[in-house]
């Protein structure tokens, strides 16, 4: 029985390391912040990565 992640939400790194044989790959993660785009009203050109391995996830 397998469990489904949402990795929608989730960097390129922290999204392959939901595989047993990549686990490490959540320290290569760097979408650590949001990043706005320039004039953009609030809008995000980059979300920050809402993996749980992350010292700052918490539930939105």
């Amino acid at each position: 029985m397998s469990t489904t992640v949402d990795t929608s939400t989730m960097s390129a790194e922290c999204a392959l390391a939901q595989q047993p044989e990549y686990k490490d790959l959540h320290r290569e993660c760097r979408q650590t912040e949001d990043v706005p785009l320039p004039h953009g009203g609030g809008i995000l050109l980059i979300r920050r990565c809402a993996c749980t391995h992350h010292r700052y996830a918490s539930p939105r």
